[in-house]
């Protein structure tokens, strides 16, 4: 309907213009006037049909969003500005259509647009440059996940050509045809697939070899290995490309944000000429707004890391079955219960107390007799039979199995210590989250939260028993032996591999890492590097993931005493038993003092 108002407003100001000349004697341009107008309206009438073309037909659930080159003429600007302010339905999502007039390099304005931050763009051009198509390879279209270009044959604008760009292959350009809305009726058939393969490219990795168990070098070979490596391969030969790697970050960071500027890995990736990293990094708000994330490799716990007190001492272990509170009732009660027998044998004659009853039931001997009050003596029997029991129970495990002092095992218990907290500073995520965490404990620690550059920093201040280490189960597990980790969680994170902003076939590693992931495959190579660091042989060992076992396996290889602890079968040795014969010493030490005091004195005790 705008074709016949345009064609209408472009006839009248002929006619103005021509009733103008004549009246100056200047009608002999007329005709060329006229020819030169009639030619712009066909142009706008193409470059409208165009678009409705393309909205019918590949775009026609998507919404257009129109950029025009100021080197268009007024008239065609005028009618694409009037389809513009149209009522633009709501669709899944948009097409952005740059329309030129084949002027290269790229449109001055059409660069100050956020063409970079665009998924889907359609160029049109109106112009007879031939170059046109190097446009596709203008470094803020790299990005764009969808790419195409139409672009006239000849000066009648008719037939036009449709390309595309495949960065990786050979050749680049790829011509799709002739356009028509029946050559093209779907969003496949007008952008195809620009990432197929990759095509041998070889990408550069910004990797730092240190961080186990996803990527680090086995010693017995000195080789780069660990689920990320594995990962890598797996990708490298499933979409053909090849990939060199750097052995640590440029300044031994990771990678944070500082001033607004981002260092370690992510500063490589961001400044320098490496596409992506595939160290596994914690997944972070502002991380991921200025790179792109790839699909998650699961998920790590943060927690506490304090050192492993030291084993308590084994000339205690007669008295450890029960704490020390109820070693107290225990002796109250035997107090009042002799108390009330004697009470009981003084006032009705003999009593359970003149064979040393209550004491012959604490230590399992049987009495001749059973005197009143019964009732009394048959409670205190079924005492004495349970806590009997339950020491005797509990006593082979304190021979067994060395005991710890009282660990501290959740937030609250840290808090109410003199232990402060320490994270290492090499430029990842913890030490801002745990600066600006919302949670009123961690808060609470700001006060006494240190900052560490050099893990032996971290060692030593944890060895001194001052400080706890905030860090990743997954890899602190594996590179320290004398640790124990609060029971609470303090943060559930992803990680991930982060790719450069707007990365266009980085959906191509997504959808692979997907598969594997749900196909279990990247929990069964954590759980088989678990082991392989380990040195286990059962994997079920491991649990779940292996924290649990592997932790207490370690336990028992570093902190047991003696070989053969906590093996089915294996004797006590004298340093399970020093409490009994301490104490036997005791008593052969008192009887000889007492036999010597009475050869002193001449008499009996």
């Amino acid at each position: 309907m705008w074709f016949a108002e345009m064609e209408k407003k472009l006839l009248l100001q002929i006619l103005v213009y021509n009733i103008t000349e004549v009246v100056s004697g200047k009608s002999a341009a007329m005709g060329s006037l006229y020819a030169r107008t009639r030619n712009i309206t066909i142009m706008a009438q193409r470059v409208v049909k165009l678009v409705e073309e393309v909205e019918q037909g590949p775009a026609r659930l998507r919404n257009l969003v129109l950029h025009l080159d100021p080197a268009l003429p007024g008239e065609v600007q005028d009618a694409l500005s009037l389809r513009q302010r149209l009522h633009l339905p709501r669709k899944t999502s948009l097409l952005h259509l740059i329309i030129f007039m084949g002027s290269v390099p790229f449109p001055s304005n059409l660069l100050s647009t956020a063409v970079h931050t665009f998924h889907h763009v359609l160029l049109l051009n109106f112009g007879l440059d031939h170059n046109a198509t190097s446009l596709l390879d203008h470094p803020v279209l790299r990005v764009v996940k969808s790419l195409a270009i139409i672009t006239p044959i000849t000066a009648e604008l008719d037939p036009l050509a449709t390309y595309t760009f495949l960065p990786f292959c050979s050749p680049r350009l790829h011509y799709l045809g002739h356009w028509s809305q029946h050559t093209f009726p779907t969003w496949e058939s007008l952008f195809p697939d620009r990432f197929p393969s990759t095509c041998q490219a070889t990408f550069r990795l910004a990797t730092w070899i240190n961080d186990e168990p996803y990527l680090y070098r086995r010693q017995r070979d000195n080789k780069t290995v660990g689920v990320s490596m594995t990962l890598l391969q797996l990708l490298a030969n499933k979409l053909n490309f090849s990939y060199t790697m750097t052995t640590r970050s440029v300044d031994g960071l990771w990678g944070s944000e500082e001033n607004g500027e981002w260092n370690g890995l992510l500063g490589m990736i961001q400044n320098s000429h490496y596409d992506f990293t595939i160290n596994s990094l914690f997944s972070h708000l502002k991380r991921a707004i200025a790179f792109d994330e790839s699909e998650s490799l699961g998920f790590d716990d943060v927690t506490v890391f304090l050192q492993k007190p030291a084993p308590l001492s084994k000339w205690m272990n007669l008295v450890r079955p029960f704490s020390l509170r109820i070693w107290g009732l225990l002796a109250m009660a035997f107090i009042l219960t002799s108390g009330c027998f004697v009470l009981q044998a003084k006032v009705g004659g003999r009593g359970w107390n003149a064979d040393m009853g209550p004491l012959r039931a604490i230590l399992g001997q049987s009495s001749p007799y059973l005197t009143e009050p019964r009732l009394l003596a048959g409670l205190w029997l079924l005492i004495c039979f349970v806590l009997t029991a339950a020491y005797t129970s509990n006593l082979v495990g304190v021979f067994t199995k060395p005991a710890f002092p009282p660990r501290l095992t959740t937030l609250s218990q840290l808090l109410n210590s003199e232990k402060r907290l320490t994270v290492l500073d090499q430029g990842n995520i913890m030490k801002e989250i745990m600066k600006n965490s919302a949670n009123p404990s961690i808060r609470r620690f700001r006060g006494r939260l240190d900052f560490y550059v050099d893990d032996r920093q971290v060692v030593a201040a944890m060895a001194a028993g001052t400080h706890g280490y905030v860090a990743s189960i997954t890899y602190t597990s594996l590179v320290l032996l004398t640790k124990f980790k609060a029971s609470e969680t303090q943060f559930h994170l992803r990680k991930v591999w982060f790719f450069k902003k707007n990365t266009p076939w980085k959906e191509k590693f997504d959808k692979n890492i997907r598969r594997l992931k749900e196909a279990g495959m990247l929990s069964f190579w954590l759980k088989s590097t678990f082991l392989f660091v380990l040195g286990l042989n059962d994997k079920n060992e491991l649990g779940a993931l292996g924290y649990t076992t592997e932790e207490k396996s370690r336990e028992e290889r570093v902190d047991g005493g003696t070989k053969g602890v906590g093996r089915p079968g294996s004797p006590l040795t004298m340093s399970h038993l020093q409490g009994l014969f301490s104490l036997l010493g005791l008593a052969w030490a008192l009887s000889t003092l007492i036999f010597l005091l009475e050869i002193i004195h001449k008499k009996k005790f």
